[in-house]
């Protein structure tokens, strides 16, 4: 019989060895560098591997087990396969030092755990932390089931018990560490999300103190090219000059006022909008500027959808997206705009039959300084995704290379105190459609 202190301090021993990897993972993940944050890591996974081996915790007489099985799951599934593989290389040639009559048993078992895990890290990063900890539980319940096999192979059955809270114990084991490196990588994920709130922030409060600054001699270059254009004595070629120098400075004077847009401070004032005048008001607006590509602007526009939110806001939205959309159709085409319920949101579509994107540069939309257009600055859609944030909307992209692109939007409805909500299914037709053309 095992003595229960011991057993117990065998345990807290082999519990603190494993506590060491998440301490490990949150010191070099600020390192930023990928090996950088993988190095460190990787050695800790193999000092814990090589404490748990050599100081196991014995069950009964002759049996010792480890925890073993967690710097393995850790390596493969927080770093990547190869360092899985390593691991395991490791962890056979400990067993192969350690006992080497044991050696094909932990090949075989391994080999297939290794097998298991390469197939499943391919989705635990998409998973959710209650998913990935039941992928870690039930990975680690055949090990469990195998030594309680073993105890009664033996005829040992007494200290099955043992075995019991030192499989619950490691299972609570993993699961914090799980919970503390997931915990670090958002963290992680926060920080970084906060350093570019900051570089944004900086850009914004740079536009904001030069705007003025650059726009006073903009406007008086302007004027005097206005007053030479209307000269009698200009030849062609300088007729021509100062008509592309009129429409560079109105082009810098577009990014001018979508640096001032980023540096804007947030609407204070939100209010209930109807959302389908708005984007009816847009649709009219961009209308001139379609046909000048030969585009054209179809709606389908149901009334009676209210949201809360900022109307100016609102319909730079739409404007920004629209004038996209446009531009993506240089030989025309057809642009849709369509708006209507479903469930308990707004849903906007705005379709066009453009040149589209790749993936690689979906994945880009909305970055700064990142535009699909050769003379364009990447903000028009930054401050987009910023409005979209602020009304506490959803968007999605969908686009195919030379066939179009379709821009969703997804907004919460407004409901009074007074309405009642509606029940939770589609709806595209309540209400009147409006401006259908």
């Amino acid at each position: 019989m095992v003595l229960l202190y011991d057993f117990t301090a065998d345990l807290i021993f082999h519990f603190l060895i494993m506590m060491m990897i998440p301490f490990i993972h949150k010191i070099s993940s600020h390192q930023g560098d990928r090996w950088k944050t993988s190095a460190p890591l990787f050695s800790g996974l193999f000092l814990a591997l090589f404490l748990t081996m050599t100081f196991p915790v014995e069950i009964a007489g002759g049996q010792f087990f480890d925890l073993k099985f967690i710097p393995v799951f850790v390596a493969y599934f927080y770093i990547n396969p190869v360092a899985g593989f390593l691991t395991i290389f490791v962890l056979i040639s400990f067993k192969g030092f350690f006992s080497p009559g044991d050696i094909w048993i932990a090949l075989v078992n391994y080999t297939f755990i290794s097998l298991l895990f390469f197939y499943a890290s391919k989705f635990y990063k998409k998973c959710t932390f209650r998913q990935k900890l039941s992928i870690a539980v039930l990975f680690y319940l055949p090990i469990t089931i195998t030594r309680y096999v073993i105890l009664l192979q033996k005829d040992i059955k007494e200290d099955a018990p043992y075995l019991l809270l030192f499989s619950a114990v490691s299972i609570v084991t993993l699961s914090m560490i799980i919970y503390l490196i997931e915990m670090n990588l958002l963290q992680e994920k926060m920080m970084q999300k906060l350093r570019d709130a900051e570089k944004i922030n900086a850009i914004s409060q740079l536009a904001a103190s030069i705007a003025h600054e650059i726009r006073n001699p903009m406007t008086t270059v302007r004027g005097f090219l206005q007053m030479l254009k209307n000269e009698k004595n200009l030849t062609a070629d300088q007729k021509s000059f100062i008509k592309v120098s009129l429409e560079e400075l109105d082009r810098t004077n577009h990014i001018i006022s979508d640096f001032l847009s980023l540096a804007r401070p947030e609407t204070p004032g939100a209010s209930k909008v109807s959302l389908s005048g708005v984007l009816l008001e847009a649709a009219d607006f961009m209308r001139p500027y379609g046909l000048m590509t030969k585009v054209e602007i179809r709606t389908s526009i149901f009334e009676g959808i209210f949201i809360m939110g900022n109307p100016n806001e609102m319909k730079q939205l739409f404007i920004n997206v629209m004038k996209n959309s446009i531009e993506a159709m240089p030989d025309g085409g057809i642009l849709e705009v369509k708006a209507f319920k479903r469930n308990i949101a707004a849903e906007i579509q705005i379709k066009d039959e453009g040149v589209g994107m790749s993936k690689e540069k979906l994945q880009m939309l909305g970055q700064p300084y990142y535009s699909t257009k050769t003379k364009g600055t990447g903000l028009g859609l930054m401050i987009s995704f910023d409005i979209i944030s602020r009304l506490k909307g959803k968007y999605l992209i969908e686009s195919t290379q030379n066939k179009g692109t379709n821009f969703t939007i997804s907004l919460p409805l407004y409901y009074s105190s007074e309405e009642v909500r509606l029940p939770p299914f589609e709806n595209r037709s309540e209400g009147q459609r409006i401006n259908e053309s």
